[in-house]
């Protein structure tokens, strides 16, 4: 079974799109970069006000971030 930490919609009949959708996220992924967002947008504060929502990263979604799956949670 396959844990679905987070989610990004798009049309079912978009194919164009989704393999970009699902290109920019692996490469997000890979580079780093998808964490360092996260800790930008959850980790820490946030202008302008400083809120910071303290959300660490779950275990779930780390692994996730090496999998790579598209794959729905049956």
């Amino acid at each position: 079974m396959q844990i679905e930490p987070y989610a990004c919609m798009v049309r079912k009949d978009d194919p164009t799109f989704k393999r970009l959708v699902d290109g920019t996220l692996a490469r997000l992924m890979q580079s780093g970069e998808f964490t360092r967002l996260y800790a930008k947008w959850f980790e820490s504060p946030i202008p302008p006000r400083g809120v910071n929502l303290k959300m660490p990263m779950s275990v779930e979604l780390k692994e996730n971030l090496t999998e790579r799956s598209d794959r729905p949670n049956e």
